[in-house]
């Protein structure tokens, strides 16, 4: 699938949806909410809120118990798997350090998304994937397995697994658990870089971190009591690219 038949994704929206894990709270109550686009936006609540549940349903992992979910006014939850699969090749997400295969290597794992899809050659493929890796200065263990690597080239791989494939929509969920402030900082600016050319366009990230969400503009959502309630404009903190 070429970057040619990939819809353009222009607006995310809730209609009554709820949401409920059981022996929990609902995360979402017949909640009603045009999310920000073209904008990094912060996801906060109180722990154990749900987060990662709204992440994963804005990702198509999850559906919604009731109610809908629309993307450029397509309703999510009434797509098929060939319908919906367009769209979800422009959603990146990640959570945690999960995702990775186990018996491939890091390299394998960052390569799979654009070989399996076909979304750009094999040669490009390949080279997307190791201009990250040397960016990020973990070529060494390129060929080592996940279980092989230290936590934060695992937790690295997990978030670039997410970027490589060149998104429209990126969902993160805590990205800066577990990466030195200098890693992070340089995670920021791969961000800023395709945001700049046009590849990405929508970040939603929901982090405790206010030292890694500092070095964004971005707008707020606080999700609370089930419902999701739109804080905007926070300027990042000024900052030189590389620092």
């Amino acid at each position: 699938m070429n970057a040619a038949q990939f819809p353009r994704i222009e607006s995310l929206r809730f209609e009554g949806v709820s949401f409920k894990h059981e022996n929990h709270d609902p995360t979402l109550q017949n909640c009603d909410f045009e999310f920000p686009t073209g904008r990094v936006v912060w996801f906060k609540s109180p722990e154990g809120a749900g987060k990662s549940t709204l992440l994963q349903i804005m990702a198509g992992l999850l559906l919604p118990d009731r109610g809908a979910f629309y993307m450029n006014d397509k309703n999510v939850i009434d797509m098929s798997f060939e319908e919906f699969l367009p769209y979800r090749l422009q959603i990146g997400f990640t959570f945690d350090y999960g995702g990775l295969i186990n018996n491939r290597s890091i390299e394998d794992n960052l390569l799979l998304p654009l070989l399996y899809h076909k979304i750009v050659p094999e040669g490009d493929a390949h080279a997307r994937v190791r201009s990250l890796v040397e960016r990020f200065e973990i070529k060494k263990f390129a060929n080592e397995r996940p279980a092989h690597v230290p936590g934060r080239v695992r937790k690295l791989a997990v978030l670039l697994r997410g970027l490589v494939t060149h998104p429209q929509v990126l969902l993160l969920d805590d990205p800066s658990v577990g990466l030195g402030e200098g890693t992070q900082n340089a995670f920021v600016d791969v961000l800023n870089e395709m945001r700049a050319q046009g590849h990405l366009k929508h970040i939603f990230i929901s982090s405790y971190d206010e030292r890694f969400m500092s070095l964004m503009s971005h707008d707020i959502v606080h999700l609370d009591g089930g419902l999701l309630y739109h804080q905007p404009g926070e300027e990042a903190a000024p900052r030189a690219v590389g620092q």
